[in-house]
């Protein structure tokens, strides 16, 4: 017999409703990056490696 924990049911909301806002943000912002000019794609993949270099 297994152990019922009623905080799994929360947590698991609160998981698919942080995963439901981070898909909401992420497809306005690729949104937003696919009408910039070529030139903002090259200062955000120079900041994504600057980043990844210092962090």
């Amino acid at each position: 017999m297994t152990n019922y924990d009623p905080d799994d049911e929360i947590r698991s909301s609160h998981a698919d409703r942080a995963a439901s806002e981070w898909r909401e943000t992420s497809s306005r912002f690729w949104r937003y990056l696919r009408t910039r000019p070529a030139e903002c794609w090259g200062f955000f993949i120079a900041g994504l490696i600057v980043g990844g270099i210092f962090f």
